[in-house]
């Protein structure tokens, strides 16, 4: 009985990442309710998942807040950014129709790979301003390289944050529970354990798997 009530045993750990996790969805749900604000949300959200997953003491909302208001000019250049590819591409699918059988088979092909090149890119360039004093640019321009660099966690990361996106997207309506718990956290909190052995190990001089 006493390693059950034990706060140190995998129960009462995972109960607390669990928790941690679900305040920290709701306050990134909030701070995205302006949609110009959610590249400094995302941030602010990696912030705090860096410590988790390096077993750091984690305040949840003053560490987000911390982050937010250090980060949003920046969060929001690139999360601009963002959204100008995606009109892009919601105005390129409504074309589709015009095109012939061969030209949508392209069409198709390539905004499949301009959608992960997005995903992967502004997801290492959030985890960079998260971390390390960069700026819109530098930290775009590094993302690119540790996108490439580490091409096995990038996929990985790129197939879990779409993934998760297209199930939501097509099952909202089972699903809205978790999403509003758990659906920005949970799939991050994944990427961040595939992230963070590459920061780890350059912030050693090393390389990562």
């Amino acid at each position: 009985m006493k390693r059950f009530f034990n706060q140190n045993n995998v129960f009462f750990r995972f109960m607390g990442i669990l928790f941690d996790l679900i305040e920290l969805n709701l306050i990134t749900l909030i701070f995205c309710i302006p949609v110009f604000t959610a590249g400094a949300a995302f941030v602010a959200m990696h912030y705090v998942l860096w410590h988790m997953v390096r077993g750091e003491d984690s305040y949840i909302a003053m560490q987000f807040w911390h982050s937010f208001k250090n980060n949003w000019k920046n969060a929001t250049v690139i999360w601009f950014l963002v959204m100008i590819v995606g009109l892009i591409m919601w105005v390129d699918v409504h074309a589709m129709g015009e095109l012939s059988r061969s030209g949508r088979s392209l069409l198709e092909v390539i905004l499949i790979v301009v959608a992960l090149l997005t995903v992967s890119v502004a997801e290492y360039a959030f985890f960079l301003l998260s971390r390390y004093e960069n700026t819109a640019i530098q930290a775009l321009t590094n993302a690119g390289r540790l996108a490439l660099g580490f091409l096995p966690r990038t996929l990985a990361m790129t197939v879990i944050t779409i993934g998760a996106a297209v199930l939501y997207a097509a099952y909202l309506v089972y699903l809205l529970p978790l999403v509003l718990l758990l659906g920005f956290t949970l799939p991050q909190y994944c990427c961040a354990w595939l992230y963070n052995p590459i920061f780890k190990r350059l912030e050693e001089g090393g390389k990562a798997d």
